[in-house]
Order: structure tokens, then sequence, then C-alpha cells
């Protein structure tokens, strides 16, 4: 990885290329969930990739070069979500979650899937139309820290040198993200994320 970093701070356009591409799951995940539209992930994705590229000679490697995307990412969409005249409603992508209850992957429209940190299974309903259904219809800074958290599977750690907070703030956003979930989820109690990953 820091072979490909310095090829690409010196130009190497397919350095980058294989850096960006690492990361590009977790980013669009990310974009979709603060924008919640395909159009508007996609050009954010696409333009994210432009100005890291620009600025890849002086990247100074004081944070992962995954979370520099990342914070590039976050700062294209606000830009985005400030700049759009109008929202238009977009399915976030498709959750599914596997037989035994541990993991809950997520394939966006374009095709990109990811496992994230563990989930309680409730048999008896839809479960990844409900957890879609129910992130969807939280505001976009709350769908970003439980995506951060427990689709891309961050560390609190990294998520704050991401939001530029502290990783007090960051778990408390989290718990307080993850409470407007439960409501809306209607799961009660114990709701969906569990609990104890927060105090990681």
């Amino acid at each position: 990885m820091d072979d490909l970093i310095q090829r690409a701070r010196d130009g190497d356009g397919e350095a980058f290329a294989a850096l960006f591409e690492h990361e590009k799951q977790p980013l669009w995940r990310t974009a979709m969930a603060v924008l919640d539209n395909v159009d508007d992930a996609s050009d954010a994705l696409q333009e994210t990739a432009v100005k890291a590229w620009r600025a890849m000679p002086r990247f100074g490697g004081r944070s992962a070069v995954g979370t520099w995307f990342m914070c590039i990412l976050l700062r294209t969409c606000y830009d985005v979500r400030r700049k759009r005249k109008r929202e238009t409603p977009c399915a976030m992508g498709v959750f599914d979650i596997d037989a035994d209850g541990t993991d809950v992957s997520w394939e966006p429209a374009a095709g990109l899937v990811s496992a994230g940190r563990g989930v309680v299974r409730n048999p008896d309903r839809d479960e990844a139309m409900d957890v879609h259904d129910a992130l969807g219809r939280l505001a976009p800074d709350d769908r970003l820290v439980l995506v951060l958290f427990y689709v891309n599977d961050y560390p609190i750690r990294q998520i704050s040198q991401i939001m530029n907070v502290s990783e007090g703030a960051v778990r408390t956003r989290l718990s307080r993200a993850r409470d407007r979930f439960k409501v809306v989820y209607g799961e009660g109690p114990s709701g969906v994320f569990k609990e104890a990953e927060v105090a990681r």
C-alpha cells in the first residue's frame, strides 16, 4: 500500500486508480447515506476521485489514505446537498442479513456489497427491507454515522478523523442515531444494532 501511495503521489495514474478502487465500496455507501440519490452519489464519487487525484501530490500521510478520501468525499457530498434545489427520493440500496444473524450486507444500485457489524435477526419480518426503509427515514447525519460504524466497519477513532469531532462526540452521535433508528424501526429496547459495539 505504501508503494502505491508513493507512486500515486508521483503521478502514477494506475497506482492512484488502484488506491481509489480499494476504497470505492465504503465511499459509495457513505455517499448514498448522505445524499440518498444514486445520480448525486455517483457524481460525488467521480468528483471526489478528480479532487483526490489533483491533491494526491500533497497527501502528507497524517491519516490513512482511505480516511483522506472519505474526508474529501464528505465535503463534496455536503456541497452537493447545499446546491441541490430539491431532493429526489431514491432507494439507498438493498440490505440483507445472513442466516445466523451475525452480519448485515448492503447492495447499492451499483452492485457494491460489503459486510458490517453485527445485527440481531428477527425471523418474523423482512429485515432487509425494514432496515433499508428505517435508514432511509433518518436524517442524513444519523445515516452517516451508522453507515460509517456498522456498515463500513470503521473504528471510532477513524470516524472521529473523518467527521472532525472527538471520539466522545462520535460515541454520542452514534448512540443518538441508534436510538432514533430504533424508534423508526419499531424494534423496541433491544434494537437492531448492538449497543455493546458503541463502547469500542
